[in-house]
């Protein structure tokens, strides 16, 4: 869901070769393809940020880790949801919004929202509400995939994302213009994705690398098991 954004198509490119600034001798195809690789490799993240789903503004908060455990939030425009993956378990927390898009169709969908909103739900594996959201090796495999991406970006002048230094490495390709914000401290991580213009303007924010994802099922009395027809869990 979240890989929607153009943005995350973007990998490694090519340099403008100005030597007074970080990763110096090396070109922007150079820093973004190490910038990827730390990403990828980072044991953990939190993704925060508007992007394009199927042509909808979709908005995450999600703190992911490398086995799929995370928490975070993902508001549409019809509905919130708090998402918890543990284990290999998803419990969604939808408001009466969210589960009423969800059921769209459905006969009793409008019961069936009143019902569950803000109530945990356990749901099936690889629930199309949720895919990719707690992917995180998958959606940053994205970032990858299209090699044809790699080619004509620059460098920018060193700015701040979150209070951290950061490399802009850039690309306009027609009406769209692609930023990769790198660190330019520490680990070359990807601290911000921007793409404006085009068809699927968003902007990722990447932080709170490394840290711990708390992220725990709920109490069993709360949750209702939607893998088995709605009962409560435990």
């Amino acid at each position: 869901m979240i890989c929607a954004t153009a943005a995350v198509g973007v990998a490694g490119c090519s340099d403008d070769g100005s030597s007074d600034q970080p990763f110096k001798g090396q070109s922007a195809d150079q820093v973004a393809a190490k910038a990827v690789t730390a990403t990828r490799d980072s044991a953990s993240l939190r993704m925060a940020g508007k992007v394009s789903a199927d042509g909808q503004p979709l908005t995450v908060d999600v703190h992911v880790d490398d086995q799929k455990n995370c928490k975070g939030r993902m508001s549409m425009e019809q509905g919130t949801a708090d998402v918890i993956h543990a284990g290999r378990t998803t419990y969604i927390r939808g408001d009466k919004d969210f589960w009423a898009n969800a059921a769209k169709g459905s006969g009793d969908g409008q019961k069936q929202a009143q019902a569950l909103s803000g109530r945990w739900v356990k749901v099936p594996v690889g629930d199309a509400r949720t895919t990719g959201l707690c992917d995180k090796q998958g959606f940053l495999a994205d970032m990858d995939s299209d090699k044809s991406e790699r080619k004509g970006m620059t460098k920018g002048d060193v700015t701040t994302v979150d209070g951290r230094k950061a490399l802009p490495l850039k690309k306009k390709k027609g009406g769209e213009t692609i930023t990769m914000y790198v660190a330019t401290e520490g680990k070359p991580y990807i601290l911000k994705l921007d793409q404006s213009g085009g068809e699927n303007p968003g902007t990722m924010v990447f932080s709170d690398y490394e840290k711990p994802v708390k992220a725990e099922a709920p109490p069993a009395g709360q949750v209702i098991d939607g893998t088995k027809g709605g009962r409560t869990a435990g």
